[in-house]
């Protein structure tokens, strides 16, 4: 019973903070604190008794990696406090955070490998009279595709990765956590005031993919999938 409490505590809180992610992109932290509570009770109470050097070190790999991917500014601290959570939970079995960051970390596969195809086959003269100042556009095959100026101010959660200036465009392919959304909005809008950028213009963007939604997604499947698979796992010292 002392598993299964802290396994309905992640779910329970991963289905509210996936809900908070989608309408908001925001999760307040107050949010983590009841399943953390449950999680360290847990091991407190006996959990630490099952586990060994071994499979903590590699239930640590994933909040480890994005703990480094936190500090470069690339993802949010509610996908690093998601991941922990997990880690936590299951530092006995560590195959289960292990699979749960490597499905989660595939799961945008299938929107990239749609960029490429269409920023290729559709929207190759775009990348072509695309005039980038600064940065690459290179990257912007993979990360981003094209769309109207007048249709990109109508999108909510997105990244720019072509922002305008009066000779072209600063090209990035970053989709930094911390992004202000209508600030980009806001800059892209007196462009278009100015006559600096014509609504018939195209820019790269990228959507805000709410990634503690694809955790959760992950974490559900792993639990689902683990208890057929786990006797096929040789046992972890």
């Amino acid at each position: 019973m002392h598993y299964v409490v802290p396994i309905i505590a992640v779910v329970v809180t991963l289905a509210y903070a996936s809900y908070k992610d989608l309408v908001s992109r925001e999760i307040p932290e107050v949010v983590w604190v009841p399943a953390y509570v449950v999680a360290i009770g847990s091991l407190l109470l006996g959990g630490l008794s099952s586990t060994s050097p071994v499979r903590v070190a590699l239930a640590l790999v994933p909040p480890l990696t994005y703990l480094l991917l936190f500090l470069l500014n690339a993802i949010g601290g509610a996908d690093l406090l998601a991941t922990l959570l997990i880690s936590l939970t299951h530092l006995d079995k560590p195959l289960i955070p292990l699979a749960t960051y490597v499905l989660s970390s595939l799961a945008p596969l299938p929107l990239i490998v749609s960029n490429v195809v269409l920023n290729l086959a559709r929207y190759s003269k775009v990348f072509e009279e695309l005039k980038c100042i600064q940065g690459s556009k290179s990257f912007l095959y993979v990360v981003g595709r094209p769309t109207r100026v007048a249709n990109f101010v109508k999108k909510n959660f997105v990244f720019l990765h072509t922002i305008p200036t009066g000779d072209g465009f600063i090209c990035s392919a970053k989709a930094e956590a911390d992004v202000d959304f209508e600030e980009q909005r806001r800059r892209v809008l007196e462009m278009i005031e100015s006559g600096s950028l014509k609504e018939y213009d195209y820019v790269i963007y990228s959507p805000a993919i709410p990634h503690v939604v694809l955790i959760a997604l992950s974490y559900v499947i792993t639990l689902a999938v683990y208890p057929l698979v786990e006797h096929l796992i040789p046992p972890l010292p």
